[in-house]
């Protein structure tokens, strides 16, 4: 992995629905930041403006992985449209929230407890269980919601369908993009 983690914090909002941010970090940004911390006010209004500008292209990439993936494309591309871009001296994208998805059986559930079920799937044994049977059939009993078969193991957790492979490969570019604007920002205000 380049130098330039990407981290993710989870955060329940007041609905008890879950927001994931995406951000950029590493030691290397830390630093950055605390050097500009020491500049201008408008040089950081200025970081925070490049880095709203790289966040929004990556929330487009979002939307695009999702249209493109294999499994439930309608739901991940729900997901997908719920991506925004935050105002930071980092690139960050939050998705999830309370924007409501109608299922299939008529039920409203947040996108926000959907993402993690369209992104990495479920466990085989509720696979099965989402298929009606015959006397569902019959009695005109519809789907509800249902999800990807559970996504490869990859390191310490799952690989994902659309969302963290679309990020890993998007990432050193994100990371180039931000050092790159960050040094012309640097220099314009240094000379000041």
């Amino acid at each position: 992995m380049p130098a330039g983690g990407t981290e993710m914090a989870t955060t329940a909002a007041k609905s008890g629905v879950a927001k994931v941010t995406v951000r950029l970090d590493d030691r290397d940004i830390k630093a950055i930041l605390r050097a500009f911390s020491k500049m201008d006010k408008q040089a950081n209004k200025d970081l925070k403006q490049l880095s709203k500008f790289i966040s929004q292209d990556i929330a487009d990439e979002f939307r695009n992985a999702a249209r493109g993936t294999r499994w439930y494309p309608e739901q991940a591309s729900f997901v997908a449209q719920s991506a925004r871009a935050t105002r930071d001296r980092v690139p960050s994208v939050t998705l999830g929230g309370a924007k409501r998805y109608t299922t299939s059986d008529g039920r409203r559930v947040a996108a926000g407890s959907i993402l993690f079920l369209s992104e990495f799937g479920s466990p085989p044994e509720r696979q099965r269980q989402r298929f009606r049977n015959q006397a569902q059939r019959d009695a005109g009993v519809r789907g509800g919601l249902q999800g990807p078969p559970r996504s490869p193991r990859e390191g310490r957790g799952n690989r994902g369908w659309w969302l963290f492979p679309r990020l890993k490969r998007l990432q050193p570019n994100i990371l180039r993009a931000w050092i790159e604007g960050a040094q012309k920002v640097a220099d314009t205000w240094g000379k000041a």
